[in-house]
């Protein structure tokens, strides 16, 4: 037998398991504790209904005010927090916790209580999360009704998603090509009117790019948001640019977000969030206690300086070539 129909029919088997095992989270949840899906597990019930998607663990989004609830509907189940002790520490700095299970056979789960979890790059947008859970819609199921994202708000996470990962997987592209080849007229509107309340311009403009490098340019339905020239922002978005893991690409992929925040007072703003951080968020950045956080505090605002000398000359010189 073909290799590849072979993998495809493992992808499809490990998928409809997945899918189970997701309908047995969401059936926790009764009706009045919403689990909506989120990244591949959700996009098996849109744009990959042949289960062709490669996913690897669950993400889930809930409402922050029944996450205590959830903790321990999913303990009964056999999951467990990968590392109770930072569950707090996490939440507040990057809206997301993971959940192992007992049984190491079974999947990992990310429960999220935001859609944009990066530090800096939140402070810049307002609460998109409380925007797209007003507007939740329900699907049908095997008669199990399932909460989902509108289809322009998971497009607009999972863009972000993907230029947060210095568009290292293709698989995601992927993902937003199918998503948006989907939209009616009125998708788009809506789409671009959300682009303009957030300030996701320079994602989607981003995104947006990297699409026509990539698909045939007439396929492409999400328009590019920037009307001015931004010199290292549009070369960074007019290659189609890989950062392999390296010492250099670390410093860059500490200041990335920066690039697509929307305003010179926004970035400014999140530069001192980020020289000086609250205690939580540092115990996160260097998964540490208290103590160590505030022993830590002088050596961050060294070590943050230093690096922001580094990050244009090391992002011109070595990856763009300017």
């Amino acid at each position: 037998m073909d290799n590849g129909v072979e993998l495809d029919k493992i992808e499809f088997v490990r998928n409809t398991l997945l899918i189970d095992h997701f309908c047995k989270i969401r059936s926790l949840g009764g009706n009045n504790c919403p689990i909506i899906p989120l990244k591949g597990i959700s996009l098996l019930f849109s744009v990959y209904t042949d289960y062709s998607r490669n996913v690897g663990d669950i993400d889930l989004l809930v409402f922050e005010k029944d996450i205590e609830k959830i903790i321990h509907r999913l303990e009964k189940i056999g999951y467990i927090p990968k590392t109770e002790r930072t569950i707090k520490v996490r939440l507040r700095s990057k809206g997301k916790f993971d959940m192992i299970h007992r049984d190491r056979k079974q999947c990992d789960l990310d429960v999220h209580i935001e859609l944009i979890n990066k530090k800096w790059f939140k402070f810049s947008i307002g609460d998109f999360t409380s925007f797209a859970l007003s507007r939740i819609k329900t699907i049908e199921f095997n008669n199990l009704k399932i909460n989902v994202l509108s289809a322009t708000d998971e497009w607009l996470y999972l863009a972000q998603h993907y230029c947060f990962h210095l568009f290292s997987n293709d698989k995601w592209l992927e993902d937003l090509y199918r998503i948006q080849k989907t939209f009616s007229t009125t998708e788009v509107t809506d789409l671009i009117a959300t682009v303009y309340n957030f300030h996701f311009e320079r994602i989607v403009t981003a995104v947006s790019r990297r699409l026509k490098n990539n698909y045939p340019e007439n396929e492409i339905t999400i328009p590019e948001m920037l009307t001015k020239k931004h010199l290292i922002f549009d070369t960074v978005c007019s290659k189609n640019l890989k950062f392999a893991p390296s010492f250099s690409n670390r410093i860059i992929a500490i200041y990335w977000e920066f690039l697509f925040i929307h305003s010179c007072k926004s970035r400014i703003n999140a530069y001192i969030r980020l020289l000086f951080p609250k205690l939580q968020i540092l115990m996160d950045i260097y998964q540490c206690k208290l103590l160590i956080a505030l022993l830590l505090y002088p050596i961050h605002i060294i070590l943050v300086f230093l690096s922001s000398i580094l990050f244009i000359p090391v992002l011109v010189v070595k990856n763009l070539n300017l």
